[in-house]
């Protein structure tokens, strides 16, 4: 079966630094089994790749207009306004999809 058994939880920020300046990304801590079963996990930062919730997140926390075109930072910028207003996040039980980031020498078999 194609489904990892460890819960991806995003827990730790750090400044990457890019061609003219440097922002901050989030990371993972290392995949590992649960130790919470039987639900999602509350973890602090949002993930633009595997976002799901009712509509009303959208209507009240919209991408920001003053940053039209947005790629890294965005995920930033939503979570702190969602937290702001009472949202929460979460990580599900398991990895349900995922795809590699590396290539070449770097990736996984």
């Amino acid at each position: 079966d194609n489904i990892k058994k460890g819960r991806p939880i995003m827990c730790d920020t750090g400044f990457e630094e890019g061609q003219h300046n440097k922002h901050l990304r989030h990371g993972t801590q290392p995949e590992s089994a649960p130790s919470i079963t039987g639900m999602p996990q509350l973890h602090p930062f949002w993930s633009a790749g595997f976002s799901f919730s009712r509509g009303h997140f959208v209507v009240n926390v919209p991408y920001d207009f003053y940053q039209p075109l947005i790629f890294q930072g965005e995920e930033i910028s939503i979570a702190v306004r969602g937290f702001s207003i009472g949202y929460d996040f979460y990580a599900p039980e398991k990895s349900v999809c995922f795809h590699h980031y590396a290539e070449g020498k770097n990736s996984e078999n």
